[in-house]
């Protein structure tokens, strides 16, 4: 099994690895340019950012060659997933020609602007997370095929977003970012950017293809990033992955 994974904060790192397989980075395979991936089994794990995919994630997809007998991708979200499911069976059907298994997992939410993180720790508890990674694995392992119907409450939701002109992704969506001076220019935040989208010199510089996954701001060692209307100064990445993990896998 392959499991091709976007992971900014370590949710969907995490789910990856209790998943198990062959583990490969989304962004290391666009920087590498590879997009034909062989397997019995493939999957996808992403984050879902305004009720879709990231915006690398789709891109990949739409580019990619998945040959499997059985194609699954799982979503993960914080409060409100809308139609995410619904897109996941898309683009595995435009990636692999077939979509056999789509569901989606609660857990942390890490946009700082709408949600406290330490009060999305607290209520980790409440989510179950693990029990919900293990009735996915159970499913994938016994090849069950299942996609979730679409409610006019999730529709209503992506709708939401779009009469609001949320976006995941914008021009000047980094240019938000605010950079203290507890900032000893270390170079994380240029590390662990999927898009790589900051340059580190003299200071620090954010440039204009964002992906918006707020990477940067959560893995600060010196939590001197932050974004403009954020609910909080506390920061959030996933306890079963190491801040080393995710600059591997997105450097």
């Amino acid at each position: 099994m392959t499991i091709l994974y976007f992971s900014a904060t370590g949710n969907c790192l995490s789910v990856a690895k209790k998943l198990g397989g062959n583990l490969l980075s989304i962004p290391q395979l666009v920087k590498h340019e590879q997009y034909e991936i062989e397997d019995d089994v493939i999957g996808v794990i992403c984050p879902t950012y305004c009720a879709d995919a990231p915006r690398m994630v789709q891109q990949y997809l739409a580019k990619a060659k998945l040959k499997a007998d059985y194609t699954f991708m799982i979503c993960t979200y914080g409060y409100m997933a809308g139609a995410a499911t619904d897109h996941a069976e898309k683009y595995l059907k435009a990636a692999a020609g077939h979509a056999d298994y789509v569901a989606k997992i609660i857990m942390a939410d890490t946009a700082l602007t709408r949600f406290e993180s330490q009060k999305q720790i607290d209520t980790l508890p409440e989510k179950h997370v693990d029990e919900q990674i293990e009735t996915v694995r159970t499913d994938i392992e016994a090849r069950k095929h299942s996609i979730p119907k679409v409610t006019l409450g999730d529709k209503a939701v992506d709708w939401l977003y779009h009469a609001a002109g949320a976006s995941q992704i914008a021009p000047d969506k980094a240019k938000a970012h605010i950079v203290n001076d507890q900032c000893v220019l270390c170079g994380t935040c240029a590390k662990i950017c999927p898009s790589d989208n900051i340059r580190v010199t003299d200071h620090v510089e954010f440039l204009d293809h964002c992906e918006g996954c707020l990477g940067c701001v959560h893995n600060c060692p010196k939590n001197a990033i932050h974004v403009k209307g954020e609910r909080s100064n506390a920061r959030f990445r996933n306890p079963d992955v190491k801040l080393t993990e995710l600059i591997k896998a997105n450097q």
